[in-house]
């Protein structure tokens, strides 16, 4: 069972040997960098600091096979780096050559100049190095305005003891639950433990109980566009019939069937690591967490409406390119050894987190040590990655979006009725979108 450590160690030298070396990704007009390299160019490149370890050692690796380019990482927290990508993209500062780019801000920073396309920087098929997901995610306007670093996907934990205690069947790791088979579970796993009165042993619960990221499965499963085509309104798609029936379902988890607690998504994971919750929708990364407690639990694949279709979250990180940079060849370069080849093999081998690199998703996907649980997560999350995911709507006011359905199914899940709570929502959305118009049109 606490394999996954050693594992992640183990991949590096596996994928060299299975993958080759080598980085065809830098289109031949560009695969030099501009002159100011001939006498040493630094590239100055913003990240989130959660990346440093993986980030500094492809830097390490790149300036050992590029002797002519330095990279300098500046790193922030969350918070603080969008508010410093801000600050310095909003003042055009040539300082800034490489930037994070969080997926669904990436039509945000295009709209607002920050983006330099990658077009004509980059080989013309660079983007059939990435999983398709990923490349929609950073394509805004037929362009594509950033490269994809990594992703994310999410499974169904099963505590195992909890079936067993109920005597209810353990769902296969290969099968696929309905939304309405999720519902028939969880009423049998949801119980009183300690005589007190109150149900304190919950039979479902989403890791990021009340975020946009992960309920948007529901309404992509039933084929509800939340937003229109140009980004810029959300009522009657934010509040329409598909989104209301997906999210009165999510309401009915707490309020109608009560098989999910209300607890904060910091609670999440704890809840299901102490043995409060059967069964766990969360993300992959959540696997090293799972490994180094006492846990005894299995997975299955993410569920989906019975009439609708299979739809999984997706998106993480993208790196983009500074519309003000004065190094855009040799950034780009960097770009590429980053985001495939080696440098994505070395994200992936020290980071943890899903790749979006397609052959290091044909080597989880092949490799006979992803056959067994629990490195099978990984190939089950590689898949979703290629063949379920949805990306987040496309709107140049994404986080104003985000705020107020976060805000919504905050409300929905503490009892407000879900389509009170998506017209309020899609109302206040649209007033904030005004002030995108003219930038789109």
């Amino acid at each position: 069972m606490k394999k996954i450590l050693s594992l992640i160690s183990m991949i590096l030298i596996l994928l060299l040997a299975a993958c080759g070396g080598g980085n065809s990704d830098i289109s031949d007009e560009n695969a030099d960098t501009d002159g100011d390299e001939t006498g040493g160019t630094e590239l100055s490149f913003i990240a989130y600091s959660n990346y440093e370890a993986p980030l500094e050692a492809v830097i390490e690796d790149f300036e050992a096979e590029n002797p002519n380019i330095t990279v300098k990482l500046e790193l922030a927290p969350f918070e603080q780096l969008m508010e410093t990508i801000e600050i310095k993209m909003g003042s055009k500062s040539e300082d800034v050559d490489l930037l994070f780019v969080d997926s669904p801000l990436a039509v945000n920073y295009a709209l607002k100049g920050y983006l330099e396309p990658l077009d004509s920087l980059m080989s013309p098929d660079i983007a059939d190095a990435w999983v398709d997901s990923a490349v929609d995610g950073v394509t805004f306007q037929d362009q594509m305005i950033a490269a994809p670093m990594n992703s994310s996907s999410q499974v169904l934990y099963l505590n195992k003891d909890i079936f067993e205690e109920k005597g209810v069947p353990l769902p296969k790791e290969n099968e696929r639950l309905t939304w309405e088979e999720i519902i028939e579970i969880a009423e049998q796993l949801t119980y009183d433990s300690n005589g007190d009165g109150q149900n304190d042993v919950f039979g479902f619960s989403f890791d990021q109980i009340d975020r946009a990221y992960q309920l948007l499965a529901l309404s992509d499963s039933l084929d509800a566009e939340m937003v229109s085509e140009n980004g810029l309104e959300a009522t009657g798609y934010t509040n329409s019939p598909e989104a209301v029936e997906a999210f009165q379902f999510y309401s009915d988890l707490f309020n109608k069937y009560g098989v999910s607690p209300r607890i904060d998504r910091a609670e999440s994971i704890d809840y299901f690591i102490s043995g409060k919750i059967a069964m766990y929708l969360g993300a992959n990364h959540n696997l090293p967490k799972l490994e180094e407690s006492d846990l005894n639990y299995g997975v299955s694949l993410h569920p989906y409406f019975a009439k609708g279709e299979v739809a999984t979250p997706t998106g993480a990180w993208n790196v983009g390119i500074s519309k003000y940079s004065k190094n855009k060849e040799a950034a780009a370069k960097f770009l590429a050894y980053l985001t495939t080849g080696e440098g994505a093999k070395t994200v992936f081998e020290i980071g943890g987190t899903l790749p979006v690199a397609n052959e290091l998703l044909d080597f989880i996907e092949t490799d006979p040590m992803y056959d067994e649980f629990p490195n099978n997560i990984i190939r089950i999350s590689a898949t979703e990655s290629r063949e379920t995911a949805v990306p987040r709507p496309k709107t140049p006011g994404y986080l104003e979006w985000e705020t107020n359905m976060n805000g919504a199914f905050k409300n929905i899940k503490n009892g407000t009725d879900p389509q009170e709570a998506l017209n309020q929502a899609a109302s206040e959305i649209d007033n904030l979108l005004k002030k995108y118009e003219e930038a789109v049109e």
